[in-house]
């Protein structure tokens, strides 16, 4: 939705979500200030300085908490009750900020928030949004207008705390861009494992003595099974047709999006542009699917929430009778584990919330959302930990035996030509030439600097962290130590460093001398925040014991976010 906001609008941005994290962290980290637990004077709603916050002020700051959430999520999803105790917290956050912004007399214009609210929203009419997306979660354009104003706010007063970190010296600047920039020139010795697989022998005693050895690695451990109700977007296409349907101007929008994103910023199948009727098709798809999965996320919740209005919900039984009550079907997972097993469709969050549970709490009454569907489970069963015989696995045994050993075989191989090369090297020859003599496998990657983040057709076998921490180590004509890899091993030899381009430098450096003071004006920012929260003895909402299910005293509950449409 919000794809028209330049890349050069969003640092400040950045920025100001930065320093909300920073603020959870200071709540709770030890060095944080002590906030104790269950006292009986601890206010509902938390306090600063000592006195409370009022419901009002609480409401009103987790209101503008959800629109940070969205807005940062780029208009795609509102929070749901996983988000509830973050919210809070920055709820407690945002009123305490109101206060510095009025401590310190700042005062933000209409215009100046009129043009937050344009980066913000682009071309999209203010009414429309409304319409979409405020008037279905409880708020209103006087809502979001008031949430501006207070990220206007926020913008200045990040500018007022962090206006030493505006200075920058040029030519410090210069050498910055330069030591990002400089560029190393390698190649790299691999040793892999796959190259003496077939030297080795695997005799029924070695291969016995392996499995003794290492049964425990042999031991598989306690699966679990999981019952799950799948709620898939291609069951509510009809839904999201609808809703697209109501959309006033709905193809317009679609073709105003194409360009405003940019003509090459959709490829079909082959990698190349589309035109603009297919890009439109694909744009309505995409839509379309976002639309359906609103309306499955929608209907995944209403389950999970009148789940929780049945006696004893939290049961296998419970959930099972519930849903073939309801006309879904209660499907049945394989056995898994933390690392193995789960059908990879599913999204992560389906393992790690599954792994949660237990008899006396085996269901997850939230929905959880993959890319095609949404899920609601419960916990089948646990299968207990076994060890198979050695019959039953002696195939994938004797093979991780050979794979052991012919990792043994490359890196002592790697340890062999270390020696062989240094002398080499001494002798004033060349380290490509010492790898074809001794038959080792030579990588020449792409020129990379420290500020480099992908590299065009780097050898999978290479990873570029790797290459960038060691590389510029090292001095030209020098080679790393023996670098342990799951493959094997390897070596670096850094043939050359070449000094950042001049004619790019002049052309980057304003932009670069920009990001830096970002960067800088953040910390600067995050430095005053810090003891400002520690010397306002900043305290949390108080937490009662919650009807299941439910937010904490005073919290409205998140609704579902309604159909996304093109800005």
């Amino acid at each position: 939705m919000f794809g028209t906001i330049r890349k050069h609008q969003q640092w400040l941005w950045i920025v100001i979500i930065t320093v909300i994290i920073i603020s959870f962290v200071i709540f709770f980290t030890p060095e944080g200030p002590q906030l104790g637990s269950g006292r009986p004077d601890k206010p509902i709603f938390g306090s600063i300085g000592g006195k409370p916050i009022s419901q009002q002020e609480f409401l009103r700051g987790f209101e503008e908490a959800r629109l940070s959430h969205f807005m940062r999520s780029g208009g795609r999803e509102w929070p749901d009750n996983d988000d509830t105790e973050a919210l809070e917290r920055d709820a407690v956050f945002r009123v305490f900020l109101k206060q510095k912004v009025k401590d310190l007399d700042i005062h933000t214009s209409d215009e100046a928030v009129g043009r937050l609210v344009r980066e913000r929203l682009g071309n999209y009419p203010l009414a429309e949004f409304e319409r979409t997306h405020l008037a279905p979660n409880g708020l209103t354009v006087e809502d979001f207008e008031r949430f501006m104003r207070q990220e206007a706010a926020l913008q200045q007063l990040i500018n007022t705390a962090g206006v030493t970190a505006k200075l920058l010296n040029p030519k410090e600047a210069e050498i910055l861009y330069r030591t990002e920039n400089e560029q190393a020139l390698t190649e790299v010795a691999l040793f892999s494992a796959s190259n003496h697989i077939d030297k080795v022998t695997a005799s029924p005693a070695d291969v016995g003595r392996f499995f003794t050895n290492r049964m425990a690695l042999y031991r598989v451990p306690e699966r679990t099974r999981v019952a799950y109700v799948a709620f898939p977007a291609t069951n509510f296409l009809a839904e999201a047709d609808k809703n697209i349907a109501s959309i006033t101007n709905f193809d317009a929008q679609v073709e105003d999006y194409y360009y405003q994103k940019g003509t090459n910023s959709f490829l079909g199948t082959n990698g190349l542009p589309l035109s603009l009727v297919d890009a439109k098709k694909q744009i309505k798809e995409e839509l379309r699917h976002q639309s359906a999965m609103v309306e499955a996320r929608r209907k995944a919740s209403q389950f999970g929430n009148a789940l929780t209005d049945q006696p004893q919900p939290d049961t296998l039984a419970t959930f099972e009778k519930f849903a073939v009550a309801q006309g879904h079907q209660v499907k049945i997972t394989e056995p898994f584990d933390r690392m193995t097993g789960l059908d990879t469709n599913f999204p992560a969050e389906f393992r790690q919330k599954a792994l949660t549970l237990n008899i006396d709490a085996a269901v997850v009454f939230n929905p959880i959302i993959g890319e095609n569907a949404l899920y609601v489970i419960a916990l089948h069963s646990r299968v207990p930990s076994e060890m198979p015989s050695f019959d039953k696995i002696q195939d994938k045994v004797t093979a991780d035996y050979r794979q052991q050993q012919a990792l043994e075989l490359a890196r002592k191989s790697a340890t062999n030509f270390y020696a062989t090369v240094t002398n080499a090297l001494q002798q004033k020859k060349s380290f490509a030439d010492v790898a074809k003599e001794q038959n080792v496998t030579l990588i020449i990657p792409s020129p990379f600097a420290p500020s480099t983040t992908s590299l065009t057709n780097l050898d999978s076998r290479l990873n570029l962290r790797t290459l960038q921490q060691f590389a510029f180590e090292l001095k030209p004509g020098e080679i790393s130590r023996i670098l342990p890899s799951a493959e094997g091993a390897m070596l670096v030899h850094l043939r050359e460093r070449k000094p950042a381009d001049e004619a790019k430098m002049q052309a980057e450096l304003p932009e670069f001398v920009r990001r830096i003071r970002v960067y800088r004006q953040n910390e600067a920012f995050n430095q005053w925040l810090r003891k400002q929260i520690e010397q306002a003895r900043v305290m949390p909402p108080q937490k009662e014991t919650p009807t299941p299910g439910q937010p904490g005293p005073g919290i409205p509950q998140p609704q579902q976010p309604p159909p996304q449409q093109p800005s």
